[in-house]
């Protein structure tokens, strides 16, 4: 195969650039070709794909994280090219959601005839996302992570960004439409779930799939907070979905509206504001399987 390798050197805080001599010679190992692109914004990372088929490229092997990903989805759409991924980035929890593994040279190893996984390619506001879409006081966090707010990546960074978010959030109303269901409330937070993870590893949709179809989302009520510091713990079990104060619901349209403008993120990144429409439907997109447990 012919792939472009396209690598973020902002991912992880510059982990990409630090891990790129490692990165090369273990693909160098394999028996495809490969072409070597670092790109300096999403809007050139978008337009390497979008010009990959006119280079009979066959294939993106992107190196990054969730952003990475995130920027790179509305240029693979349109391509419908397969892509592989490196997780090099702080969270890495698309690459859990698709279960990779998060083993440098495991994800480095692109067998000869690689087998292709269909995952959903869900949409808020007609931008494409990979894992979750969030709104409240998750938005809030992850505007903070993305800031580098949390100093660390990963959990702990996120864990921070929790502690910092909550001092100055106040809940809100909202209503929020999944398929037949409707509800109308003061929220913590709402996530969109296509996959079990984010947050660097968190299981905030315990059940959810990333190619059944459909959203598991994930609404939590207004609650102290003190009530939910002390339940926060149990969402890296996925064990907190049990609280009366937590409603779950499965859907393929989720449409929320408020009187109050507030941000939306998805894969970690703002997306526009309330309202929201987020759909699922017929449309996936293919994830090279980049190692052999995989």
């Amino acid at each position: 195969m012919r792939i472009l390798v396209i690598i973020n050197p902002y991912a992880g805080n510059g982990k990409t650039l630090r891990l790129l001599p490692e990165i090369k010679r273990w693909l160098s190992q394999t028996s495809h070709e490969y072409l070597w692109r670092t790109t300096q914004s999403p809007g050139e990372m978008r337009a390497e794909v979008l010009n990959a088929p006119s280079r009979q490229i066959d294939a993106i092997l992107l190196v990054g994280g969730d952003g990475t990903v995130h920027e790179a989805l509305p240029a693979v759409r349109t391509t419908n090219l397969p892509f592989g991924l490196i997780p090099c980035g702080r969270g890495n929890d698309f690459a859990r959601n698709v279960g990779l593994s998060l083993n440098l040279k495991s994800n480095c190893t692109i067998p000869s005839e690689p087998i292709y996984q269909e995952i959903d390619l869900p949409t808020i506001n007609d931008t494409p996302f990979g894992s979750i879409a969030c709104l409240g006081f998750d938005a809030e966090v992850n505007k903070l992570a993305r800031e580098k707010k949390g100093y660390f990546g990963g959990t702990l960074g996120y864990i921070i960004c929790v502690i910092k978010a909550l001092k100055g959030f106040t809940p809100f109303e909202i209503e929020i439409q999944v398929d037949d269901f409707s509800w109308k409330g003061r929220i913590m937070m709402v996530a969109i779930a296509n996959g079990q993870f984010y947050g660097g590893g968190m299981k905030i949709a315990p059940n959810a799939l990333i190619n059944d179809g459909q959203f598991d989302v994930c609404i939590i009520e207004e609650v102290s907070k003190f009530e939910l510091l002390k339940n926060f713990p149990k969402v890296f079990r996925g064990s907190h979905i049990t609280h009366p104060k937590i409603i779950m619901k499965s859907g393929k349209i989720v449409k929320i509206f408020s009187d109050e403008n507030r941000e939306v993120f998805a894969d970690g990144e703002y997306v526009g504001n309330i309202p929201a429409v987020c759909s699922i439907g017929d449309q996936r997109i293919r994830v090279i399987r980049t190692h052999p447990e995989f």
